[in-house]
């Protein structure tokens, strides 16, 4: 083996991103709430750029928002289709409450006039329960921790039980709802149930749990149907901290019939260059290291403001025209999405498919269905046949849905059953799509949804 070097000319291409393009692109795929953060971090580096808070401007149409599911277990949420809207997973957009466990511990204990001995114990323990309320040490190791009496700990744990919500301060979610059913005269069914059936309720297996507790199923049913008000998480529902809400990118809506799209400008802010910076860059008598010092810098502030207008007209386009593919979502919902590909959305705005993707990265619109990501659009590339309302995924997931809440819940529908309902609603979809649909929903399977004897 020999090596030489040699002297030779090659032509090739290369495609080379100036400063202004990476920044037009980083700034397009930036959410609203990281194009904020990412804005007054730009401001404090840059003092040539200012931020100036937009006039509050209101949208012509601030769409309801639907509820999300709670999610408790099965067998504590009740069968399929109980609840309209148990099945209608859209984005919460309401804050968290800010409301404190332990503040409210604190009022209960200043109503009741308990001694401040006492009422400091208490308090205590409240500040060390985790977020479902309840209380994950032994009193043992608390008091230790404390330096206080066990005796003290204990009388103080006893008080923090009997205050509401009520529950806080049990060992484990079972002994939190035992101390809600206190005084339900079918206390030790309960207990039982809960302590030695919990798995066989879970998989709806009624009639096996109803023969090992000698009871009938109708009597079941009716200790279930007051199980199911005793919260195993009572101190969930409070937060030290609000939660941020989310906020949508963009807002779509129908006007007799029209679609009418527009950005949430409120929420960004107006950027300018600051005019004494400019003008003493531009003055030959400023001394040339400060000149040379805000000439770069106005320059930036000039870029950024030129890429977040150049995202504005991009997004609003963009969003103008996936929503004009979907008047029968805004009149009907879920049901009526349309599916789509990128590729359709490109081509007609004339964009690269990869500015669509973008474009609708991480970015949200509130209808007055609820509050959707741009991306759930998108999913075209699963329909072999020409795309028509109804036949994408939120579509196709959203009609499975609903032939479950009609369904007759002594005789539940199988998937193989979906499958065929589906098919005579013109949708084509294999009965494993079917199942994972169904998954996502949270609905449990036939046998699971299945209701026995009186059971409401």
């Amino acid at each position: 083996m020999s090596l030489e070097a040699r002297l030779g000319q090659r032509q090739e291409q290369r495609l080379a991103l100036l400063p202004q393009m990476l920044q037009s692109i980083e700034v397009l795929q930036l959410a609203t709430a990281d194009l904020l953060q990412f804005l007054e971090q730009e401001a404090q580096q840059n003092e040539t750029l200012e931020l100036q808070p937009p006039a509050a401007v209101e949208p012509e149409a601030v769409p309801e928002r639907e509820r999300e599911d709670s999610g408790w277990e099965e067998w504590r949420r009740g069968p399929v289709g109980d609840d309209g809207d148990a099945r209608q997973a859209l984005f919460d957009n309401l804050p968290a409450s800010g409301d404190s466990l332990v503040g409210f511990v604190r009022q209960q204990l200043a109503f009741r006039g308990v001694p401040d001995l006492l009422a400091d114990a208490v308090v205590q323990i409240a500040q060390r329960l985790d977020d479902r309320g309840l209380l994950p040490f032994a009193l043992a190791d608390v008091a230790a921790e404390l330096g206080a009496p066990l005796d003290l700990i204990e009388q103080a744990h006893a008080l923090l039980c009997t205050l509401e919500p009520r529950g806080i301060g049990a060992r484990d979610p079972i002994e939190a709802m035992l101390l809600q059913a206190a005084g339900d005269p079918d206390l030790p069914r309960i207990e039982r149930l809960l302590r030695e059936h919990l798995d066989a309720l879970g998989r709806n297996k009624l009639p096996e749990v109803a023969r090992a507790m000698q009871v009938s199923v109708d009597e079941l049913a009716d200790l279930l149907a007051r199980m199911r008000e005793l919260d195993p998480r009572p101190g969930a529902a409070f937060r030290d901290t609000a939660a941020a809400p989310l906020r949508a990118d963009a807002f779509a809506w129908l006007r007799d019939g029209v679609v009418q799209v527009a950005l949430d400008e409120a929420a960004v802010p107006e950027l300018a260059v600051n005019s004494d910076y400019a003008a003493m860059a531009s003055d030959r008598g400023t001394a040339r290291e400060v000149r040379d010092y805000l000439r770069p810098k106005l320059r930036s502030a000039r870029d950024l403001i030129e890429a977040v207008q150049q995202r504005q007209e991009t997004l609003l386009r963009v969003v103008r025209a996936v929503l004009q593919e979907q008047p029968e979502f805004l009149a009907r919902g879920r049901s009526g999405i349309r599916p789509l590909r990128m590729s359709e959305i490109a081509d007609r705005l004339g964009l690269h498919t990869s500015t669509v993707s973008r474009a609708i990265a991480g970015k949200h619109v509130q209808t007055d269905r609820g509050v959707f990501r741009l991306r759930d659009f998108f999913d075209g590339g699963r329909i072999d046949a020409v795309p028509a309302a109804g036949q994408g995924r939120m579509a196709v997931a959203q009609q499975i849905a609903d032939l479950v809440a009609a369904e007759d819940k002594r005789a539940p529908l199988s998937d193989d059953d979906l499958v065929a309902a589906l098919q005579r609603r013109g949708v084509q979809a294999a009965r494993r799509t079917v199942t994972k649909y169904r998954r996502d929903l949270g609905i449990p399977s036939s046998y699971r949804r299945r209701r026995f004897g009186d059971q409401p």
